[in-house]
């Protein structure tokens, strides 16, 4: 969303448009500017198409925090959401804002038009990086890349969901866009007004790196990139710290003030994570990362690629079929080795690419798949690098020291089989359209003066908790960041509230949890009523929620 507020980087590239289409007068500009327009609203449709979303993330944690910060509730609530309480919710405020006042397919069609700008951005650097000397060709090639990048396995799982790696992605392809189209050319001769614009070029990748925080590896990328592309050392130096300095700049515009307000509440700026270094008494001193997914092993981590493309469940929770990376990653080695081993053989007039704009991207992109081995192995946050992999293909494809003609129809062939093989994964969607993105029907509720609700359990209804009356306070006592059973300073904070409370406790709690509800209650003194509990009705998904009264017992808690 970044990308529609004026800025100095998006100004640039307005400006720069005209660069980055063919020539007025030549025919295919007006094809481009029809399929650039169009593009965007196409997916909005596709979005449409694919459904309504409905995933664990937005039932978690999307839908509740927007509310948690749009009506000031973290006074009076405690991890409705579980860890994601503690998320930046910045990127989730625009569509629940949008999302409360309009139907539910309004929303997703908006959502997944702005998804649909990378379309736009991805053509952009496209059309920047390839040498096709025919401008109407070229403006095809160009929309073929932009489309199967946006539409690959995991791609198009997100169109329409609140995952947002298809939105934070934005920022990363104008911080690319900016190096490719700008700072390169006057790198080596206006030193000045290349390290400003290296600051604006990571301006907008902070930007989307507070956002959401696995953006980095990108942010690492873009940035390492610049050391490894053409130029004299000490200038390619210079443009990577102040890029470093505009990345620094757009992180504290995006999460400076919601790392102050962690800081000054829960005592780290990014908790829980990586408390072994801020050390907050309220959760272990770990990192607390998540690394189910991350490889272990020099064996996985090499073979990622082929793993995951094998069993996609090897990288995240749901099933898909993407060959893209895979076949970028055996191509590019080979290429490289072919190159060196037989010669560069072309010249200007044999290149598919610009040699500055592929070595970037291909460095920018191998840094960050580097690092998301390391630090994730999450393929949804890989995303990113899905969408870019047709283009990269091209310029792997490219180096190989075969005719023109011959690496055209090549790449056009590996090209053509990668789309021929996706499947997109889901997230979960529903089959059918509620008027609105949240419905809940509940139970009339007992005329209490100071009601609190309690919640147990791990699974994901918090946004259940924005159909209630704002007066009742929900606090959740058993969540994947903390059971009462644990040693973690946070269930001191739990205790000191219902502690200090007065009036009546309720539980919602799926039906299916109740003995796992009555664990964490006895450690709270508290008991559940089962011939109280009468159905919350979630449309969004069948939680089978239970609201139940709550008696206090004599004896219990913590031992």
């Amino acid at each position: 969303l970044m990308t529609l507020v004026p800025s100095p980087p998006l100004l640039f590239l307005i400006s720069s448009m005209g660069k980055l289409l063919p020539p007025v007068g030549v025919r295919g500009r007006t094809l481009a500017l029809c399929i650039l327009t169009l593009a965007p609203f196409l997916v909005g449709a596709l979005a449409l198409f694919l459904g309504q979303d409905a995933n664990w993330d937005l039932r978690n944690y999307h839908w509740y925090n927007a509310y948690a910060f749009l009506n000031d509730r973290y006074q009076r609530d405690l991890l409705p959401s579980q860890t994601p309480y503690f998320y930046n919710p910045t990127m989730d405020i625009p569509y629940y804002l949008l999302a409360t006042h309009v139907s539910a397919r309004v929303v997703a069609f908006a959502l997944g038009t702005v998804q649909g700008l990378n379309f736009v951005l991805l053509f952009m650097l496209a059309y920047a990086s390839l040498i096709v000397p025919n401008p109407r060709h070229k403006v095809l090639v160009c929309a073929f890349l932009a489309a199967l990048g946006l539409l690959g396995g995991g791609g198009i799982a997100m169109i329409g969901t609140v995952f947002y790696d298809n939105v934070t992605s934005l920022g990363l392809w104008l911080s690319a866009l900016l190096v490719i189209v700008h700072c390169h050319k006057i790198l080596g001769e206006r030193w000045k007004q290349a390290a400003l614009w290296a600051v604006l070029a990571g301006l907008p990748a902070g930007v989307v790196m507070g956002l959401k925080l696995p953006s980095v590896v990108f942010c690492v990328g873009l940035c390492g990139a610049l050391l490894l592309s053409a130029g004299p050392w000490r200038r390619r130096f210079g443009a990577a710290v102040f890029f470093g300095c505009g990345v620094l700049l757009g992180l504290a515009v995006s999460l400076g003030p919601w790392a102050w307000f962690l800081q000054t509440h829960y005592g780290s700026p990014l908790f829980p994570y990586f408390n072994n270094f801020f050390q907050s008494p309220l959760a272990p001193l770990t990192s607390a990362r998540d690394l189910m997914f991350v490889p272990s092993g020099w064996h996985d981590r090499l073979l990622l690629p082929f793993l995951f493309a094998i069993d996609p469940k090897r990288v995240g929770e749901i099933a898909w079929q993407d060959f893209r990376i895979p076949l970028l990653y055996a191509l590019l080695p080979l290429a490289v080795l072919l190159r060196l081993l037989f010669g560069r053989g072309s010249g200007a007039a044999n290149r598919l690419a610009q040699p500055y704009a592929a070595r970037y991207l291909l460095w920018a992109m191998a840094l960050a798949y580097a690092a998301w081995v390391f630090m994730f192995g999450i393929y949804r946050y890989l995303v990113p690098l899905e969408m870019l992999a047709p283009l990269l293909i091209l310029f792997a494809v490219g180096m190989l020291p075969l005719r023109l003609t011959v690496r055209g129809l090549l790449a056009a062939f590996l090209l053509v089989g990668v789309a021929a093989t996706v499947r997109g994964g889901d997230w979960t969607r529903l089959d059918h359209w509620l008027d609105h993105a949240v419905e809940v029907e509940r139970p009339a509720l007992p005329d209490s003066p100071n009601l609190m609700i309690l919640m147990a359990g791990f699974e994901p209804y918090a946004h259940v908790v924005t159909q209630f009356p704002p007066q009742i306070g929900f606090v959740r006592i058993q969540s994947n960041f903390s059971s009462p059973d644990e040693n973690k300073g946070i269930n001191g904070v739990i205790r000191a509230r219902l502690a200090a409370h007065t009036g009546d406790f309720m539980l919602l709690i799926p039906s299916y949890q109740h003995d796992m509800a009555q664990a964490a209650l006895n450690h709270y003194a508290l008991r559940l009523k089962p011939e109280t509990c009468q159905p919350v009705v979630d449309r969004l998904y069948d939680s089978k929620l239970q609201l139940c009264a709550l008696a206090r017992t004599r004896t219990g808690g913590e031992k």
